[in-house]
């Protein structure tokens, strides 16, 4: 499935950086309008001065759960 989410790590990561990379959201939230458009998730990422997104450590199938 594919979804719309609006982050604000435009400052850590170019849109081709990001580009096939798989990363770990939360998908069961409400959709909440943005100033860009409708956000349908939340990408996580952890932050110690550098931003970095959480990312599966292998290549899991888009939409696996996380436990």
């Amino acid at each position: 499935e594919t979804r719309t989410v609006f982050a604000g790590i435009k400052s850590a990561y170019s849109p081709e950086q990001l580009e096939g990379k798989l990363v770990v959201m939360v998908a069961n939230l409400k959709p909440r309008k943005m100033r860009f458009g409708i956000s349908e998730g939340m990408v996580l990422a952890g932050q110690d001065g550098t931003l970095s997104l959480i990312q599966p450590e292998r290549n899991l199938k888009p939409g696996s759960k996380v436990s």
